[in-house]
């Protein structure tokens, strides 16, 4: 059943794995979650990475610390809030900038870094210490975004949905959202997506399956597609998510709402009979009111 497939960890919660992971970071979703399309890793104070090629691409996320991403003869430094997309087949390294202790998430896709830690061969990675790296990626598709940049899209949205990667960047295996989740989201289904989020700050309240789970800074929730859910806020000021959609394509939905947005809602909120036409393009529908 879909509903199996829900996840809810805590904070500093792992998923299984078949062998401890290194202390401080632990697995948020792994390939047998995500049906292989990413893999998300949270890291506190992990250990330097030394210059690395590997056949994914790479996402990392600072939630609070320094990194230095190395890339391309560059140094670039992340900061609190600051993301990296890390080209698969192009040598870089992160590393820690300071004796603080920092803390990231890591965003792996295609997914597989969770099974490193088991065998790094079968999934493509090859740290450069004792071997030659071999590069056959596109350096053009690296990019840094500051705190509260987004990735230029159709048109210009609010900064509460800052696009941190576009589905276009992953080949539609996903996009990466951080959103202020302000107004209730009416239940809905996703049809094809699964929608993964961590909580920054304050409160969400996630509503799946008829149950009401309040999710706080730290925890993870995996919502399979299929099944009905609805999000609200529960604190003041409203919550601040990383929302993952995978297949990609919520960033896409995003910019079609607000440009349609004074045609969908009533009162100031929007209205499902409106908005189902919009939403079909994404394989979604909004529950209508009896």
């Amino acid at each position: 059943m879909s509903e199996d497939r829900f996840i809810l960890l805590d904070a500093g919660a792992s998923r299984p794995t078949s062998i401890p992971l290194p202390p401080g970071t632990t697995a948020k979703a792994g390939v047998a979650d995500t049906d292989g399309r990413f893999t998300l890793i949270e890291n506190h104070d992990g250990d330097d990475a030394l210059p690395h090629v590997h056949t994914f691409d790479e996402i990392v996320y600072v939630l609070d610390g320094e990194l230095g991403v190395e890339f391309d003869g560059a140094t670039h430094r992340l900061i609190q809030g600051m993301c990296a997309f890390l080209p698969r087949g192009v040598t870089h390294a992160v590393r820690r900038l300071s004796d603080a202790p920092t803390h990231a998430l890591q965003l792996c896709t295609p997914g597989g870094w969770d099974g490193h830690h088991e065998d790094v061969v079968p999934y493509g990675t090859r740290y450069g210490v004792d071997g030659e790296i071999t590069e056959n990626g596109d350096k053009s598709r690296f990019y840094v975004l500051a705190k509260g940049e987004a990735r230029p899209g159709r048109l210009r949205v609010p900064p509460a949905f800052s696009s941190k990667v576009r589905s276009t960047d992953t080949e539609d295996r996903l996009s990466l959202l951080e959103m202020v989740v302000a107004q209730e989201i009416p239940r809905h289904v996703h049809h094809k997506a699964d929608e993964s989020i961590y909580v920054l700050d304050g409160e969400l309240l996630v509503e799946f399956a008829d149950r009401v789970h309040p999710v706080t800074p730290g925890r993870f929730v995996l919502l399979p597609h299929g099944v009905r859910h609805a999000l609200r806020p529960g604190s003041t000021p409203p919550p601040r998510v990383l929302q993952i959609s995978s297949p990609g394509g919520w960033e896409c939905f995003v910019e079609d709402l607000i440009e349609a947005r004074s045609r969908i809602t009533t009162g100031g909120r929007f209205d499902a009979r409106k908005l189902n036409p919009i939403a079909a393009k994404y394989d979604i529908t909004y529950e209508e009111p009896s």
